[in-house]
């Protein structure tokens, strides 16, 4: 989430902002997505009202656990007085291969055809930005390859980004693992509407999953925690049928406190013989995820924490983040249409042989990111970026796929260039860098680094941004400039009342801003009557 501030904005004068971003495209099960985001999900913001917040154009003023509240919740305009922020998309596909089929999963779109094998997608005519865009395409390719390799060759350097695909083909003779799995489910008010039914039925196909032999429990949070069971139980036709009575008689309703539920999902200590997997079903509607992330680094220990984002516009950042530091999978599920095959895709990877023990080696002198390997479930790639000195040699990959040993060879060589990949590997450090603040790491020493990275490869970040200054006067002499924030959508299928109508909820209140401001007011004066009253000494030279 970004802001981006232009002034002044004269009468009958039209402004237009251009915005150039790079990122990998995601690849899950044979399918290359994009996700566009288009609409925010209003936060909820936990913690104690601050004078000492920063200043923004939003709707929360800030607190000690989410200081930049007032720029994280933009203002939303009420259902009842229409869609605002038309939106027209167009994108030009070039695969690079020949396609099974193309499909948006959210929008009408119209797909053609060109004589290159290109194809052009556009939205079917102008819609509201109330929901993400997403476009999937299936590659006609046969058999996947184990590993592919993009190089750059750029400044004297060699950059890589390498993707690598284990077979997506289970070994049936390979023994069912037994799981442990706890699942937490938010009940807040921003999950209210159709969020809450995709949730509760994503839940109950999850339980539908479970094997005897396996343990389970589950956690409910809004404004508070509570769990099904005092710890996971196994899986029997009594405990199955208590949690599906309970599950389907949640209701969404309250605030969003997220680190209560984490907390209990992450106390259980160790038990051997189960593979520990937390299932986390959320919209993601959080101010204080560096608190939560940092929180999933220190409990984490043997478990892997999975994450399904629910709702038209959950908080991509939270949900893929956390996933990323609970060494799991982030999967987002937009219609309750598609709990089924969404959920079902999820249980297969969780259910099945992981390539366990991933080791790249690099030639001499190179740096890659991310610096750990994670874990690997069958269908999802993992993608590595790195800056070499020497890209004349190979790189090998070597990995456990069960009790059987997976390798690679790749050259680095004679792969062409493929203009970005510096630029990506760039943004992974700055990822990385961002992630070790998390852990502890001098905050003084990471900005230094991060702002040398984004300058040098022109990258916008935290501490860095791309400025365009216009000093031509276009504000016509005497008019009194107005400043306002623009008002965007409610996300497709929430409910307003449920969010901004009631204390506690997901997304603060006018009431409460009012009542924050009241009291600063009410210390200024304080301050105010104490300066008045104190005596004044009257000096002379």
């Amino acid at each position: 989430m970004f802001t981006t501030s232009v002034a002044p904005i004269g009468p009958n004068e039209e402004v237009v902002v251009e915005i150039e971003y790079q990122q990998t495209l995601r690849y899950d099960s044979g399918l290359f997505s994009i996700r566009f985001p288009m609409a925010i999900t209003p936060r909820y913001v936990t913690g104690t009202p601050t004078l000492l917040a920063e200043a923004g154009s939003g709707t929360a003023l800030g607190t000690d656990s989410v200081p930049d509240a007032a720029r994280i919740t933009p203002p939303v305009v009420h259902p009842d007085a229409g869609k605002v922020l038309p939106v027209a998309l167009r994108i030009d596909l070039d695969a690079g291969f020949p396609l099974t089929g193309i499909r948006s999963r959210y929008h009408g779109v119209k797909i053609r055809e060109d004589v290159d094998g290109r194809h052009v997608v556009e939205l079917d005519g102008i819609v509201p930005a109330d929901r993400d865009f997403e476009l999937e395409w299936q590659p006609d390719v046969g058999r996947s390859p184990g590993a592919a390799v993009f190089t750059e060759p750029r400044d004297g350097k060699t950059y890589a980004l390498l993707m690598m695909l284990p077979n997506t083909v289970v070994d049936a003779a390979q023994p069912r693992v037994r799981r442990e799995a706890t699942y937490i489910i938010d009940t807040s008010g921003s999950m209210a509407g159709t969020s809450i039914v995709q949730a509760k039925a994503a839940l109950l196909y999850a339980l539908d999953r479970l094997a005897p032999g396996d343990r389970f429990n589950i956690i409910e949070f809004n404004s508070r925690a509570r769990t099904l069971f005092e710890m996971p139980m196994p899986v029997d036709p009594a405990t199955i049928g208590r949690a599906r009575s309970f599950v389907t008689g949640l209701k969404a309703d309250g605030g969003t406190e997220m680190r209560e539920a984490l907390t209990l999902a992450l106390t259980p200590p160790r038990s051997e013989g189960f593979v520990r997997q937390v299932v986390f079903l959320t919209d993601g509607a959080v101010g204080n995820e560096n608190e939560l992330f940092a929180l999933i680094r220190e409990r984490l220990d043997d478990r892997r924490l999975f994450t399904v984002g629910i709702g038209s516009a959950p908080n991509s950042h939270f949900m893929i983040k956390a996933a990323q530091f609970g060494r799991g999978t982030f999967t987002y599920i937009g219609d309750v249409r598609e709990v089924q095959e969404k959920m079902g895709a999820l249980f297969r990877k969780l259910e099945s042989p992981v390539l366990t023990d991933v080791v790249i080696d690099w030639p001499p002198g190179t740096e890659a990111w991310p610096r750990t390997i994670p874990d690997l479930y069958a269908g999802e790639p993992i993608v590595v970026t790195a800056a070499l000195t020497h890209a004349e040699r190979d790189v090998r990959l070597r990995a456990r796929n069960g009790s059987k040993p997976w390798e690679s060879t790749l050259p680095l060589a004679g792969n062409g260039s493929a203009p970005g990949v510096g630029a990506l590997w760039a943004r992974a450090k700055i990822e990385a860098l961002s992630d070790a603040q998390v852990e502890g790491a001098n905050a003084d020493d990471i900005r230094t680094e991060i702002v040398r990275v984004a300058l040098a490869h022109h990258l916008v970040s935290k501490y860095t941004s791309l400025v365009a200054v216009d000093v031509t006067p276009t504000a016509p002499s005497g008019v009194n400039v107005v400043k306002s924030a623009i008002p965007g959508n409610l996300p497709n299928g929430q409910e307003f009342e449920a969010i901004f109508g009631g204390l506690p909820q997901t997304a603060t209140s006018a009431s409460r801003d009012l009542l924050v401001a009241a009291l600063a007011l009410l210390v200024a004066l304080a301050f105010l009557a104490m300066s008045r009253s104190r005596p004044r000494v009257r000096t002379s030279a």
